[in-house]
This record gives structure tokens, C-alpha cells and sequence, in this order.
């Protein structure tokens, strides 16, 4: 019996987990839902959800949201995405974030071992103080990490940027 209940439970428990957003507003046709609003807010406050705030915070943000969706109502009806100055600034935020999307792909394939980090610290221990106070390996692992891994990205960059010449015409005309 008490396992039939805790199935029942997990089911429950499943079944809100995955519940559909719900619907808080709906602006000229188009639902804000609480998917909205939880993305809103995690933007807004990182590790802040909708469903945490307040009655009152909670119609705030609704508020926001529907004020946000009048205003891109009122943009598309503008017709100012079919001017050519738009087409040009939002091929150039398109590249840009084409080209972040991948830098951070190239930033994510890099490893740094333990042994890495230990022999950066153990051949830096100079410059591994605090307060006169040498930082312990364990405290300091994480920033040695991250300073390797920067290291190494900036390296691959410069390889990478020195092959991509390498194999194109350029002419700088400076």
C-alpha cells in the first residue's frame, strides 16, 4: 500500500513539474505566460523565479511584461524592421553573436588538469598570497583554472587567427 502512494506521489509531483505554463495576461493576442515571467526574472535577479515572488512583485512583473509586449506591438507595427538601416544593425548583432556563440564553444572544448593547476600554484606560490599569507591550493585552485584556461583560449585564438591569414588573401591598407 505505502508504495502505491508514493508512486502516486512521484506522479503528482511529475505530472506539476511539467504542468503548461499558465496564462497571467494576454496582450492584443498573445499570452505572457509564467515561462515569461520565470525568464524575465532570471534575467533580471539570477537564481530569482516568478512562482518566489510576492503577490505584489508578481503583478509588477506582470505589468512589465505586458508593457514589453505593447511595445513590440507597437514596433512591428512601425515597419521599422524593413528599413535598411535595421537590416544592417541586426546583420551586425547576428554576426556578433554568431561569432560569441562559437567563441564560447572554443572556451568550453579547453581542459585544464589538476596537474596543470598544481604546477602553475606550486611555481607561483610568490604570487599566491593574501595578507602577507600564502593562499592554500585548494582556495586558490579555481582562479588558477580560469587564468590557465584563459591562457590557453587566447593561445588557441592566436593559432587559429594566424592559420585563418595564413590561408586568405588580406590586404591591409593602413
Amino acid at each position: 500500500m505505502k508504495s502505491s502512494h508514493i508512486l502516486s506521489s512521484l506522479i503528482l509531483t511529475a505530472s506539476i513539474a511539467f504542468a503548461a505554463p499558465t496564462t497571467l495576461a494576454i496582450v492584443n493576442g498573445t499570452a505572457i505566460t509564467t515561462t515569461d515571467a520565470s525568464t524575465f526574472m532570471s534575467k533580471a535577479i539570477p537564481g530569482m523565479t516568478f512562482d518566489k515572488l510576492d503577490p505584489k512583485m508578481k503583478r509588477q512583473v506582470v505589468d512589465q511584461l505586458v508593457n514589453q509586449q505593447l511595445i513590440k506591438d507597437q514596433v512591428s507595427k512601425s515597419g521599422i524592421q524593413n528599413t535598411p538601416q535595421f537590416k544592417l544593425a541586426y546583420a551586425a548583432l547576428r554576426d556578433d553573436l554568431a561569432v560569441d556563440m562559437w567563441m564560447k564553444q572554443q572556451m568550453a572544448k579547453i581542459t585544464v588538469s589538476d596537474q596543470e593547476t598544481k604546477t602553475f600554484y606550486d611555481n607561483n606560490k610568490e604570487k599566491m598570497k593574501q595578507n602577507d599569507k600564502v593562499v592554500p591550493y585548494d582556495k586558490a585552485k579555481f582562479e588558477i583554472t580560469q587564468f590557465i584556461k584563459m591562457e590557453k583560449f587566447k593561445a588557441q585564438m592566436t593559432k587559429t587567427t594566424e592559420s585563418l591569414r595564413a590561408a586568405s588573401k588580406v590586404e591591409v591598407k593602413l
